[in-house]
């Protein structure tokens, strides 16, 4: 990984744990797409993971995501093999498997919020540009070959600030506080 790209993740991963708890194990919520891309370019998906956000991983796939990788037939023997090792994240989707990008929308997108802090990783671009309107979502994606964690988001940048701000003015608010 190229020096300045992995100094602007590690500033990255540092802001998502300072500012809204983001801990290690990272929890990776991964979709069909990227782990089938990462078999045909022949890369190590939770190494490579591990090296984007700077950090152990928890790699995490729904059961619509591995339901989809089987869609795609034979050619996608090695990608659901690897896909099996990751811990299965219970989407309740069993009955009607939705699609990859509505599966990912529903687990995520609580509220507005990623409340269980998930890094997702997908190759979707509709997927990638619904997480942006997610504050605290940190999106990683496959682009020929090399991994890429996308700068943060205006809305995760404006609840950054939101957050610094109130941690600020608390500080003033307290009587005790001043000397």
């Amino acid at each position: 990984m190229r020096q300045k790209r992995s100094k602007n993740y590690r500033k990255q991963m540092a802001i998502y744990s300072r500012n809204f708890q983001f801990r290690q194990p990272f929890q990776v919520l991964v979709d069909g797409d990227i782990v089938y891309d990462a078999t045909k370019y022949k890369m190590n998906l939770p190494k490579a993971l591990e090296g984007v956000v700077q950090g152990t991983i928890k790699p995490m796939i729904t059961q619509c995501c591995i339901k989809s990788l089987y869609d795609r037939g034979s050619d996608a023997k090695e990608a659901i093999e690897i896909a099996k090792t990751f811990e299965r994240r219970r989407c309740n989707h069993l009955e009607t498997p939705l699609s990859q990008a509505e599966c990912l929308s529903a687990v995520v997108n609580i509220k507005g919020k990623n409340k269980h802090r998930y890094v997702v990783a997908t190759q979707d671009p509709r997927v990638r540009g619904q997480f942006r309107g997610v504050s605290a979502t940190p999106i990683i994606y496959i682009n020929r070959s090399v991994i890429i964690m996308e700068p943060m988001s205006p809305a995760t940048i404006a609840a950054s600030k939101r957050l610094e701000e109130e941690k600020l003015s608390a500080g003033l608010n307290n009587p005790r506080s001043r000397t």
